[in-house]
């Protein structure tokens, strides 16, 4: 038998996957490739999921609108019933918003630590920041098509104008952006679906409908109402109410100003988390 000549070997392209010492690779502080490159991941899973965050949010707030509609009784088609149909929308709409923006992320990640996927990502060149972006983008994305979704479905038998658009779509990004990181948050607490369900439960339920979803804050008892008045998810829907209504523009501005703080701190929070792989790494 032939043996291959000595100097084949070195002319043989090395496998794929194989240690190239002569490649060098500088991705700065901010690996923009890693980035797009999870992120592309995150929007791809994002399709095959559309039915869920797309119709199945526009059901439920159907739903909640029929409800309140026939519960009205004979205020229905009243100006008085009207008002309450036109304060009830906004709210709908912000709930498909924040519900979206808080579950997607949380699955996506405790999904891929059950799975070991995780581990892939953590052993390719991309930090904490490029996946808390990638991660809250996402759920963003996810989070505005599913509230888009439903306003869109309430202009078919309901008129649903934005008085102020501009300020409904900051409401929209600062609201979606401070669910995604809490839904990050919750994927990396949880080990496993219980820890989850739990969380969405016991947690976020309470939160969302204790947020003057379906009241006024105004019309509640004093203890509720401060206890609404802490939930910074009230000022996420009160904010998209006021853009939606045009009214209470001193209100906004407060609430602008508790979601970027809070924003911030939840920011920092999963950040440094993912920075020191808190419960990635096991």
């Amino acid at each position: 038998m032939d043996m291959p000549a000595a100097g084949n070997a070195t002319d043989m392209p090395p496998p794929a996957g194989a240690y190239r010492p002569h490649r060098q690779r500088h991705h700065g502080r901010f690996n923009t490739l890693g980035f797009l490159t999870l992120l592309g991941r995150e929007v791809k899973r994002l399709r095959k999921l559309a039915m869920l965050f797309l119709v199945a949010p526009c059901l439920s707030a159907a739903l909640y609108f029929t409800v309140f509609e026939f519960g009205l009784g004979d205020r229905r088609g009243t100006p008085e019933g009207d008002a309450i149909l036109a304060f009830l929308v906004p709210g709908l709409v912000a709930l498909s918003l924040l519900t979206q923006s808080v579950q997607i992320p949380s699955f996506s990640i405790l999904y891929a630590k059950l799975e070991g996927a995780i581990l892939d990502q953590l052993m390719a060149p991309v930090g904490a920041a490029e996946m808390l972006a990638a991660y809250v983008l996402s759920a963003m994305a996810a989070g505005v098509a599913s509230g888009a979704t439903v306003w869109i479905g309430f202009l078919i038998f309901w008129q649903a104008p934005m008085a102020d658009p501009a300020l409904v779509l900051l409401f929209v990004v600062l609201g979606s952006s401070m669910m995604a990181t809490f839904g990050v948050l919750t994927g990396l607490i949880s080990m496993k679906w219980d820890h989850l369900s739990a969380a969405m439960t016991f947690v976020f339920t309470p939160l969302i409908f204790l947020s003057g979803l379906f009241a006024p804050v105004t019309s509640m008892p004093a203890v509720l109402r401060a206890i609404v008045q802490a939930n910074p998810i009230y000022y996420a829907i009160e904010g998209v109410r006021i853009g939606f209504l045009g009214q209470g523009q001193d209100q906004a501005a407060l609430a602008a100003l508790v979601l970027v703080g809070v924003n911030g701190a939840l920011l920092a929070i999963a950040a440094t988390l993912l920075h020191h792989g808190y419960r990635l790494r096991n």
